[in-house]
């Protein structure tokens, strides 16, 4: 027996009938549960600055535990967690007597590819019995881990945006393909009139792609199929139905009205059968988008409406 050539089939064999379940390109996927780093620590990698006069123990970002209060705080402010017993927070007492809190923590070095995204749930904000006060947090994407060298503000985010209950927020990062890029989460505000405590969980950036794909018929189709999305309009998801009628790569290319390219939900290898795949705009804004399907042997494009 040939045992180069048997070990050579076997690893074939392995990378074709389970690549799908490796598919998913992973950055960050952090929950701050990590045993390597203690509560008023930072996960490996990131970092922080205070750039107002206050800070330190108890008043910056800092992983803690779920219950834990901090320093210049009310005995009513305590640190909370999504699914776990850890989340990266942060009060308002970051601001001092000086009123204003300028804090920023930033994660690891990031080689993003066309794709990717930015994925964390967050709670800001108050919440019953306490006093209503409006919360901010803006999120960057940063040239090098400090905050003079920002690159884009992806947005400014208000505890109203979240009605004060954990909500995921999406970013997607194909603008900076190609490229090393870090994600700032920076607490800015006047606290002498607003602020209460922020507390992130759960941040993921990659690329999830084929996980929402779904293979519904175990017969093999006589031809390559795109069809309609639905619901169509949608929001903010929708499904997309594509038939394989031999194996091969699948991409799935979502385009803007301008043609530029919005995500790639699907870029795998596909056996032959009936798949859908279901695809999250929340990210995008209202308008007219483009899905295209390619294979070697087939391509097809429709149209969809996303109404908010």
């Amino acid at each position: 027996m040939n045992y180069k050539l048997t070990y050579i089939f076997f690893v074939t064999f392995f990378f074709l009938i389970f690549s799908e379940a490796f598919s998913q390109r992973i950055l960050i996927n952090q929950n701050f549960e990590n045993t390597g780093f203690g509560p008023d620590s930072l996960p490996p990698g990131w970092v922080k600055f205070n750039e107002d006069p206050w800070g330190g123990y108890g008043r910056d970002w800092a992983v803690r535990d779920s219950g834990t209060g901090y320093v210049g705080t009310s005995v009513n402010v305590k640190a909370k967690a999504h699914n776990s017993k850890r989340a990266l927070t942060i009060p308002w007492s970051a601001g001092g007597s000086s009123g204003i809190a300028n804090d920023w923590v930033i994660t690891d070095s990031l080689r993003i590819q066309n794709g990717d995204s930015l994925i964390f749930w967050m709670l800001f904000g108050s919440q019953p019995p306490l006093q209503a006060y409006m919360d901010s947090m803006q999120v960057w994407a940063m040239l090098y881990p400090y905050p003079a060298t920002t690159l884009l503000k992806l947005a400014t985010l208000f505890s109203l945006d979240s009605n004060n209950v954990w909500t995921q927020f999406k970013f997607n990062l194909s603008q900076f393909s190609g490229q090393t890029i870090y994600i700032a989460f920076r607490y800015y505000m006047d606290v002498s009139v607003d602020g209460l405590w922020c507390n992130i969980d759960d941040v993921f950036v990659g690329n999830r792609a084929g996980v929402g794909v779904n293979q519904i018929g175990t017969n093999i189709p006589k031809r390559f199929f795109l069809g309609q999305n639905y619901p169509n309009p949608f929001n903010p998801t929708t499904n997309i139905r594509f038939d394989i009628a031999r194996r091969t790569n699948v991409k799935i290319t979502i385009f803007n009205s301008l043609g530029q390219i919005e995500n790639i939900i699907l870029n795998e290898i596909k056996v032959p059968g009936y798949y859908e795949v279901n695809f999250d705009g929340s990210y995008l804004s209202s308008g007219i988008y483009y899905y295209r399907i390619e294979t070697l042997e087939f391509i097809d494009t429709k149209k969809m409406v996303l109404i908010k």
